[in-house]
Protein backbone atom coordinates (compact mmCIF):
# COMPACT_ATOMS: atom_id res chain seq x y z
CA UNK A 1 0.00 0.00 0.00
CA UNK A 2 1.40 3.38 -0.99
CA UNK A 3 1.53 5.78 1.96
CA UNK A 4 0.87 9.49 1.38
CA UNK A 5 2.76 12.07 3.45
CA UNK A 6 0.73 14.78 5.15
CA UNK A 7 2.82 17.40 3.37
CA UNK A 8 1.65 16.00 0.01
CA UNK A 9 -2.09 16.08 0.72
CA UNK A 10 -3.92 18.61 -1.45
CA UNK A 11 -7.62 19.53 -1.88
CA UNK A 12 -9.63 18.09 -4.72
CA UNK A 13 -8.76 14.43 -4.22
CA UNK A 14 -10.96 12.16 -2.11
CA UNK A 15 -8.78 9.11 -1.53
CA UNK A 16 -5.68 9.29 0.63
CA UNK A 17 -3.83 6.66 2.66
CA UNK A 18 -1.71 8.01 5.50
CA UNK A 19 0.25 6.46 8.37
CA UNK A 20 0.26 8.72 11.41
CA UNK A 21 0.47 8.74 15.17
CA UNK A 22 -2.42 10.30 17.12
CA UNK A 23 -0.74 12.91 19.30
CA UNK A 24 -3.87 14.32 20.93
CA UNK A 25 -7.59 13.53 21.05
CA UNK A 26 -10.36 15.65 22.57
CA UNK A 27 -14.08 16.25 22.33
CA UNK A 28 -15.29 19.71 21.41
CA UNK A 29 -18.52 20.53 23.27
CA UNK A 30 -18.66 24.30 22.84
CA UNK A 31 -18.62 26.66 25.81
CA UNK A 32 -19.38 24.07 28.48
CA UNK A 33 -18.39 20.48 29.26
CA UNK A 34 -22.08 19.77 29.84
CA UNK A 35 -23.10 20.42 26.22
CA UNK A 36 -23.41 17.67 23.61
CA UNK A 37 -20.31 16.74 21.60
CA UNK A 38 -20.21 18.89 18.46
CA UNK A 39 -17.23 17.07 16.95
CA UNK A 40 -14.21 15.02 18.01
CA UNK A 41 -10.80 16.49 17.25
CA UNK A 42 -7.33 15.03 16.79
CA UNK A 43 -3.80 16.16 16.11
CA UNK A 44 -1.86 13.66 14.02
CA UNK A 45 1.84 13.36 13.09
CA UNK A 46 3.42 11.40 10.27
CA UNK A 47 6.91 9.87 10.22
CA UNK A 48 8.43 13.07 8.80
CA UNK A 49 7.14 15.07 11.77
CA UNK A 50 4.43 16.91 9.79
CA UNK A 51 1.31 17.48 11.88
CA UNK A 52 -2.31 18.15 10.93
CA UNK A 53 -5.65 18.83 12.58
CA UNK A 54 -8.43 16.25 12.13
CA UNK A 55 -12.15 16.59 12.81
CA UNK A 56 -14.73 13.82 13.18
CA UNK A 57 -18.39 14.91 12.73
CA UNK A 58 -20.90 13.78 15.39
CA UNK A 59 -22.56 11.15 13.19
CA UNK A 60 -19.20 9.42 12.58
CA UNK A 61 -17.96 9.39 16.18
CA UNK A 62 -19.74 6.10 17.17
CA UNK A 63 -18.08 4.31 14.24
CA UNK A 64 -14.52 5.57 14.86
CA UNK A 65 -14.12 6.58 18.50
CA UNK A 66 -13.16 3.16 19.89
CA UNK A 67 -10.32 2.86 17.36
CA UNK A 68 -8.76 6.24 18.12
CA UNK A 69 -6.45 6.42 21.11
CA UNK A 70 -3.63 8.82 21.87
CA UNK A 71 -0.25 7.35 21.02
CA UNK A 72 -1.57 4.68 18.62
CA UNK A 73 -0.47 4.47 14.97
CA UNK A 74 -3.43 3.75 12.65
CA UNK A 75 -3.79 4.24 8.90
CA UNK A 76 -6.63 6.32 7.44
CA UNK A 77 -8.55 6.65 4.21
CA UNK A 78 -9.82 10.22 4.51
CA UNK A 79 -11.60 13.19 2.93
CA UNK A 80 -9.36 16.26 2.87
CA UNK A 81 -9.92 20.01 2.60
CA UNK A 82 -7.45 22.91 2.61
CA UNK A 83 -7.59 23.38 6.39
CA UNK A 84 -7.89 19.95 7.93
CA UNK A 85 -8.71 16.30 7.43
CA UNK A 86 -12.28 15.23 8.08
CA UNK A 87 -13.01 11.59 8.76
CA UNK A 88 -16.36 9.96 8.00
CA UNK A 89 -18.21 6.67 8.44
CA UNK A 90 -16.35 5.14 5.50
CA UNK A 91 -12.88 5.90 6.85
CA UNK A 92 -10.94 2.65 7.20
CA UNK A 93 -8.72 2.39 10.28
CA UNK A 94 -6.11 -0.32 10.85
CA UNK A 95 -3.55 -0.34 13.67
CA UNK A 96 0.03 -0.68 12.45
CA UNK A 97 1.80 -3.71 13.96
CA UNK A 98 4.59 -3.72 14.86
CA UNK A 99 4.72 -0.03 15.67
CA UNK A 100 7.18 1.83 13.42
CA UNK A 101 10.49 2.74 15.06
CA UNK A 102 11.52 6.41 15.56
CA UNK A 103 7.97 7.65 15.00
CA UNK A 104 7.40 11.17 16.50
CA UNK A 105 5.19 11.20 19.62
CA UNK A 106 4.33 14.86 20.10
CA UNK A 107 4.09 18.00 18.05
CA UNK A 108 4.26 21.59 19.25
CA UNK A 109 5.17 25.09 18.16
CA UNK A 110 6.39 27.01 21.19
CA UNK A 111 5.45 30.64 21.68
CA UNK A 112 7.84 32.71 23.85
CA UNK A 113 6.26 34.34 26.91
CA UNK A 114 7.29 37.73 25.54
CA UNK A 115 4.97 37.23 22.55
CA UNK A 116 1.91 35.92 24.41
CA UNK A 117 0.34 39.33 24.98
CA UNK A 118 -0.15 39.94 21.25
CA UNK A 119 -2.40 36.84 21.17
CA UNK A 120 -4.65 38.03 24.02
CA UNK A 121 -8.34 37.23 23.44
CA UNK A 122 -7.56 35.90 19.95
CA UNK A 123 -9.10 32.59 18.87
CA UNK A 124 -7.40 32.08 15.54
CA UNK A 125 -4.83 29.60 16.86
CA UNK A 126 -3.86 27.59 19.93
CA UNK A 127 -0.65 28.45 21.75
CA UNK A 128 2.01 26.01 22.96
CA UNK A 129 4.35 27.08 25.77
CA UNK A 130 7.20 25.68 27.83
CA UNK A 131 8.17 26.75 31.32
CA UNK A 132 9.06 25.70 34.84
CA UNK A 133 6.06 25.09 37.11
CA UNK A 134 6.80 27.21 40.20
CA UNK A 135 3.33 27.18 41.84
CA UNK A 136 0.12 25.17 41.66
CA UNK A 137 -3.33 25.26 43.23
CA UNK A 138 -5.85 22.64 44.22
CA UNK A 139 -9.11 22.38 42.25
CA UNK A 140 -11.78 24.95 43.14
CA UNK A 141 -15.28 25.58 41.79
CA UNK A 142 -16.21 28.85 40.09
CA UNK A 143 -19.33 30.20 38.45
CA UNK A 144 -18.87 30.84 34.72
CA UNK A 145 -20.20 33.81 32.76
CA UNK A 146 -23.12 31.63 31.64
CA UNK A 147 -24.04 30.95 35.28
CA UNK A 148 -22.88 27.32 35.41
CA UNK A 149 -20.41 25.90 37.93
CA UNK A 150 -16.98 24.86 36.63
CA UNK A 151 -13.87 23.37 38.24
CA UNK A 152 -10.60 25.22 37.78
CA UNK A 153 -6.94 24.87 38.72
CA UNK A 154 -4.25 27.54 38.43
CA UNK A 155 -0.60 26.87 37.54
CA UNK A 156 2.19 29.47 37.48
CA UNK A 157 4.88 29.05 34.81
CA UNK A 158 8.26 30.80 34.60
CA UNK A 159 10.45 30.97 31.48
CA UNK A 160 14.25 31.13 31.28
CA UNK A 161 14.08 34.94 31.29
CA UNK A 162 12.17 34.90 34.62
CA UNK A 163 8.90 36.02 32.98
CA UNK A 164 5.86 34.47 34.66
CA UNK A 165 2.35 33.68 33.45
CA UNK A 166 -0.60 31.93 35.08
CA UNK A 167 -2.32 29.04 33.33
CA UNK A 168 -5.91 28.18 34.23
CA UNK A 169 -7.10 24.63 33.57
CA UNK A 170 -10.89 24.33 33.38
CA UNK A 171 -13.46 21.55 33.59
CA UNK A 172 -12.19 17.99 33.13
CA UNK A 173 -8.64 19.21 32.46
CA UNK A 174 -8.48 20.69 35.98
CA UNK A 175 -9.14 17.30 37.58
CA UNK A 176 -7.11 15.26 35.05
CA UNK A 177 -3.97 17.22 35.94
CA UNK A 178 -2.39 15.32 38.85
CA UNK A 179 -1.66 18.35 41.02
CA UNK A 180 -0.66 16.37 44.12
CA UNK A 181 1.93 14.33 42.22
CA UNK A 182 3.36 17.40 40.46
CA UNK A 183 3.54 19.37 43.71
CA UNK A 184 5.32 16.49 45.46
CA UNK A 185 7.82 16.25 42.60
CA UNK A 186 8.34 20.00 42.77
CA UNK A 187 9.57 19.75 46.37
CA UNK A 188 12.57 17.71 45.20
CA UNK A 189 13.48 18.95 41.74
CA UNK A 190 12.60 21.44 39.02
CA UNK A 191 9.43 20.60 37.08
CA UNK A 192 9.52 21.58 33.39
CA UNK A 193 6.38 21.27 31.33
CA UNK A 194 5.09 21.89 27.83
CA UNK A 195 1.42 22.85 27.62
CA UNK A 196 -0.17 22.63 24.17
CA UNK A 197 -3.61 23.82 23.04
CA UNK A 198 -3.91 26.94 25.22
CA UNK A 199 -5.33 30.43 24.61
CA UNK A 200 -4.30 33.81 26.02
CA UNK A 201 -7.05 35.75 27.77
CA UNK A 202 -7.33 38.90 29.82
CA UNK A 203 -9.56 41.73 30.98
CA UNK A 204 -8.64 45.38 30.83
CA UNK A 205 -6.79 46.41 33.96
CA UNK A 206 -6.05 42.81 35.01
CA UNK A 207 -3.06 40.52 34.28
CA UNK A 208 -3.42 38.31 31.21
CA UNK A 209 -3.38 34.53 31.64
CA UNK A 210 -3.34 31.32 29.63
CA UNK A 211 -6.35 29.04 29.68
CA UNK A 212 -6.54 25.37 28.82
CA UNK A 213 -9.82 23.55 28.20
CA UNK A 214 -10.65 20.46 26.16
CA UNK A 215 -7.82 20.85 23.59
CA UNK A 216 -5.07 21.30 26.19
CA UNK A 217 -2.44 18.62 26.93
CA UNK A 218 0.79 18.67 28.92
CA UNK A 219 4.14 16.89 28.98
CA UNK A 220 5.95 17.07 32.34
CA UNK A 221 9.68 16.29 32.82
CA UNK A 222 9.52 14.06 29.74
CA UNK A 223 13.22 14.11 28.86
CA UNK A 224 12.62 12.22 25.62
CA UNK A 225 11.25 15.53 24.32
CA UNK A 226 14.33 17.58 23.32
CA UNK A 227 12.83 20.96 24.29
CA UNK A 228 12.19 19.78 27.87
CA UNK A 229 15.69 18.31 28.20
CA UNK A 230 17.29 21.51 26.86
CA UNK A 231 15.20 23.71 29.16
CA UNK A 232 16.00 21.56 32.21
CA UNK A 233 19.73 21.74 31.45
CA UNK A 234 19.58 25.56 31.53
CA UNK A 235 18.21 25.66 35.07
CA UNK A 236 20.54 26.06 38.08
CA UNK A 237 21.40 22.93 40.05
CA UNK A 238 19.37 24.16 43.02
CA UNK A 239 15.88 25.61 42.58
CA UNK A 240 13.24 26.75 45.05
CA UNK A 241 10.54 24.26 46.04
CA UNK A 242 7.22 24.58 44.25
CA UNK A 243 4.70 26.80 46.04
CA UNK A 244 0.99 26.26 46.72
CA UNK A 245 -1.58 28.73 45.35
CA UNK A 246 -4.65 29.24 47.50
CA UNK A 247 -7.75 29.70 45.33
CA UNK A 248 -10.97 31.08 46.73
CA UNK A 249 -13.93 28.86 45.89
CA UNK A 250 -17.19 30.19 44.52
CA UNK A 251 -18.79 30.50 47.97
CA UNK A 252 -15.95 32.70 49.22
CA UNK A 253 -16.02 34.82 46.06
CA UNK A 254 -19.77 35.35 46.37
CA UNK A 255 -19.31 36.53 49.93
CA UNK A 256 -16.78 39.08 48.64
CA UNK A 257 -19.22 40.49 46.01
CA UNK A 258 -20.79 43.51 47.65
CA UNK A 259 -24.55 44.04 47.46
CA UNK A 260 -25.47 47.46 46.06
CA UNK A 261 -28.63 49.40 45.37
CA UNK A 262 -29.03 50.87 41.90
CA UNK A 263 -28.55 54.37 43.30
CA UNK A 264 -25.25 53.27 44.83
CA UNK A 265 -24.21 51.80 41.47
CA UNK A 266 -24.95 55.17 39.83
CA UNK A 267 -22.14 56.79 41.81
CA UNK A 268 -19.47 54.18 41.03
CA UNK A 269 -16.36 55.68 39.39
CA UNK A 270 -15.71 53.81 36.10
CA UNK A 271 -11.94 54.25 36.52
CA UNK A 272 -11.74 53.20 40.15
CA UNK A 273 -14.21 50.30 39.86
CA UNK A 274 -13.52 49.19 36.28
CA UNK A 275 -13.31 45.47 37.05
CA UNK A 276 -15.08 45.33 40.42
CA UNK A 277 -18.10 43.05 40.62
CA UNK A 278 -21.27 44.01 42.43
CA UNK A 279 -24.52 42.23 43.18
CA UNK A 280 -27.92 43.89 42.80
CA UNK A 281 -31.55 42.83 42.67
CA UNK A 282 -33.60 44.69 40.06
CA UNK A 283 -36.76 44.61 37.98
CA UNK A 284 -36.51 45.17 34.23
CA UNK A 285 -38.60 48.28 33.56
CA UNK A 286 -38.21 48.83 29.81
CA UNK A 287 -35.97 48.15 26.83
CA UNK A 288 -33.34 50.75 25.97
CA UNK A 289 -34.48 52.88 23.00
CA UNK A 290 -32.82 52.59 19.56
CA UNK A 291 -30.89 49.45 20.47
CA UNK A 292 -30.78 46.32 18.31
CA UNK A 293 -30.94 42.97 20.07
CA UNK A 294 -27.93 41.48 18.29
CA UNK A 295 -24.81 42.61 16.48
CA UNK A 296 -22.20 41.13 14.08
CA UNK A 297 -19.35 39.93 16.30
CA UNK A 298 -15.80 39.14 15.23
CA UNK A 299 -15.27 35.36 15.27
CA UNK A 300 -11.87 35.77 16.92
CA UNK A 301 -12.29 38.42 19.63
CA UNK A 302 -16.10 39.06 19.78
CA UNK A 303 -15.63 42.79 19.07
CA UNK A 304 -18.14 44.47 16.76
CA UNK A 305 -17.46 43.85 13.06
CA UNK A 306 -18.43 46.10 10.18
CA UNK A 307 -19.37 45.00 6.69
CA UNK A 308 -17.18 46.73 4.11
CA UNK A 309 -16.33 45.86 0.49
CA UNK A 310 -17.99 42.43 0.56
CA UNK A 311 -16.22 41.36 3.74
CA UNK A 312 -16.27 41.99 7.47
CA UNK A 313 -13.65 44.04 9.29
CA UNK A 314 -13.14 43.83 13.04
CA UNK A 315 -13.38 47.14 14.91
CA UNK A 316 -10.20 46.20 16.78
CA UNK A 317 -7.32 47.39 14.60
CA UNK A 318 -4.96 44.63 15.73
CA UNK A 319 -7.41 41.84 14.83
CA UNK A 320 -7.03 40.41 11.29
CA UNK A 321 -10.35 38.52 11.27
CA UNK A 322 -12.68 39.01 8.29
CA UNK A 323 -15.51 36.76 9.51
CA UNK A 324 -18.40 37.57 11.82
CA UNK A 325 -21.30 35.83 13.53
CA UNK A 326 -24.38 37.38 15.10
CA UNK A 327 -24.29 37.63 18.90
CA UNK A 328 -26.94 38.64 21.43
CA UNK A 329 -26.70 42.10 22.96
CA UNK A 330 -29.69 43.11 25.09
CA UNK A 331 -29.86 46.63 26.54
CA UNK A 332 -32.61 47.39 29.04
CA UNK A 333 -33.41 49.68 31.94
CA UNK A 334 -33.70 48.08 35.37
CA UNK A 335 -34.60 49.51 38.76
CA UNK A 336 -35.07 48.82 42.42
CA UNK A 337 -36.77 51.15 44.88
CA UNK A 338 -33.83 53.63 44.73
CA UNK A 339 -33.01 54.34 41.05
CA UNK A 340 -33.03 53.14 37.44
CA UNK A 341 -30.00 52.40 35.23
CA UNK A 342 -29.13 50.64 31.98
CA UNK A 343 -27.94 47.02 32.07
CA UNK A 344 -26.41 45.14 29.12
CA UNK A 345 -26.44 41.35 28.64
CA UNK A 346 -24.41 39.47 26.01
CA UNK A 347 -24.47 36.10 24.35
CA UNK A 348 -25.06 33.05 26.60
CA UNK A 349 -26.36 35.15 29.49
CA UNK A 350 -28.92 36.75 27.18
CA UNK A 351 -29.93 33.31 25.93
CA UNK A 352 -30.39 32.26 29.56
CA UNK A 353 -32.89 35.10 30.03
CA UNK A 354 -34.71 34.61 26.73
CA UNK A 355 -34.67 30.82 26.69
CA UNK A 356 -33.99 30.54 22.95
CA UNK A 357 -30.78 30.58 20.85
CA UNK A 358 -30.22 33.57 18.60
CA UNK A 359 -30.62 31.48 15.42
CA UNK A 360 -34.18 30.63 16.49
CA UNK A 361 -35.20 34.27 16.98
CA UNK A 362 -33.50 35.37 13.76
CA UNK A 363 -35.60 32.87 11.83
CA UNK A 364 -38.77 34.33 13.39
CA UNK A 365 -38.12 38.08 13.43
CA UNK A 366 -36.59 40.80 11.29
CA UNK A 367 -33.47 42.47 12.73
CA UNK A 368 -35.40 45.73 13.21
CA UNK A 369 -38.21 44.01 15.11
CA UNK A 370 -38.18 43.48 18.85
CA UNK A 371 -39.02 39.82 19.49
CA UNK A 372 -41.89 39.15 21.87
CA UNK A 373 -39.55 36.90 23.88
CA UNK A 374 -37.42 39.98 24.63
CA UNK A 375 -40.37 42.28 25.35
CA UNK A 376 -41.62 39.68 27.84
CA UNK A 377 -38.58 40.37 30.02
CA UNK A 378 -40.18 43.63 31.15
CA UNK A 379 -41.48 43.12 34.67
CA UNK A 380 -39.15 40.20 35.43
CA UNK A 381 -37.03 40.51 38.57
CA UNK A 382 -33.47 39.15 38.83
CA UNK A 383 -30.43 39.13 41.06
CA UNK A 384 -27.47 40.02 38.84
CA UNK A 385 -23.73 40.11 39.39
CA UNK A 386 -22.52 43.06 37.34
CA UNK A 387 -19.52 45.20 36.49
CA UNK A 388 -19.45 48.74 35.14
CA UNK A 389 -19.28 49.12 31.35
CA UNK A 390 -16.32 51.52 31.45
CA UNK A 391 -16.23 52.43 27.74
CA UNK A 392 -19.88 53.44 27.75
CA UNK A 393 -19.86 55.08 31.20
CA UNK A 394 -16.73 57.23 31.29
CA UNK A 395 -18.34 60.26 29.62
CA UNK A 396 -21.87 59.68 30.88
CA UNK A 397 -23.68 60.85 34.00
CA UNK A 398 -25.77 57.67 33.86
CA UNK A 399 -23.42 54.65 33.88
CA UNK A 400 -24.26 51.34 32.25
CA UNK A 401 -23.54 47.95 33.79
CA UNK A 402 -22.73 44.63 32.09
CA UNK A 403 -24.33 41.52 33.58
CA UNK A 404 -21.57 38.99 34.40
CA UNK A 405 -23.99 36.24 35.38
CA UNK A 406 -27.58 35.74 36.43
CA UNK A 407 -27.53 34.58 40.04
CA UNK A 408 -31.27 34.21 40.63
CA UNK A 409 -34.54 34.63 38.75
CA UNK A 410 -37.30 35.95 41.00
CA UNK A 411 -40.20 35.91 38.56
CA UNK A 412 -42.62 38.46 37.13
CA UNK A 413 -43.56 41.35 39.40
CA UNK A 414 -47.08 42.74 39.72
CA UNK A 415 -45.70 46.26 40.25
CA UNK A 416 -42.94 47.85 38.16
CA UNK A 417 -40.92 50.81 39.49
CA UNK A 418 -41.51 53.96 37.41
CA UNK A 419 -38.98 56.77 37.86
CA UNK A 420 -39.42 60.51 37.40
CA UNK A 421 -35.89 61.88 37.32
CA UNK A 422 -35.39 65.56 38.19
CA UNK A 423 -32.04 67.32 37.87
CA UNK A 424 -32.93 70.00 40.46
CA UNK A 425 -33.11 67.53 43.34
CA UNK A 426 -30.16 66.61 45.53
CA UNK A 427 -28.03 63.51 44.96
CA UNK A 428 -29.80 61.36 47.55
CA UNK A 429 -33.22 62.26 46.22
CA UNK A 430 -32.51 62.84 42.54
CA UNK A 431 -35.26 60.49 41.49
CA UNK A 432 -38.57 59.31 42.72
CA UNK A 433 -39.89 55.79 42.30
CA UNK A 434 -43.56 55.04 42.11
CA UNK A 435 -44.76 51.45 42.30
CA UNK A 436 -47.53 51.13 39.77
CA UNK A 437 -49.56 48.39 38.19
CA UNK A 438 -49.66 48.41 34.41
CA UNK A 439 -53.20 49.04 33.10
CA UNK A 440 -54.82 46.62 30.72
CA UNK A 441 -54.40 47.43 27.04
CA UNK A 442 -57.47 48.96 25.38
CA UNK A 443 -57.84 48.48 21.60
CA UNK A 444 -58.26 51.70 19.61
CA UNK A 445 -61.20 51.87 17.23
CA UNK A 446 -60.84 53.74 13.90
CA UNK A 447 -62.85 56.92 13.41
CA UNK A 448 -65.94 56.56 11.20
Amino acid sequence: MAIDLLSDIRPGQYHWTICVRISRVWEFRGRSDDEEVKHQDLVIIDQKGTSMYVEIPPDSIPFLKTQLQEGKVPGYRVVQNPYMIRLNKRTIITTVQPEPAMFPKVTYSLTPFSELEQHKNMKDQFLDVIGQIIAISDVAEFRTAAGTMQKRRTITLRDVNSMEVNLSLAGARATEFDGDKVYELGQETAVVAIFVGTLMKGLRGQPSYLTGTSACRWYINDFQIPAIQEYYNMLPSEVDAMEKIELQDNKTIQQAVEQKTVLQLKHMDPFEHMNTRFQCTVTITKLSPNQRWYYPACKICNSRSYYNNSTYKCSKDTCPCTEAEDRYKLSFMSADETYELEFIVFDQKAQQLIGKPIQRLKSMYDKYETPAEISDLIGQRYTFVVKISAKKSINSDEPSFEVIYVKEQLGRQANIPVFRKTSSLTTNSSSQAVQTSLPSLIPMEPKK
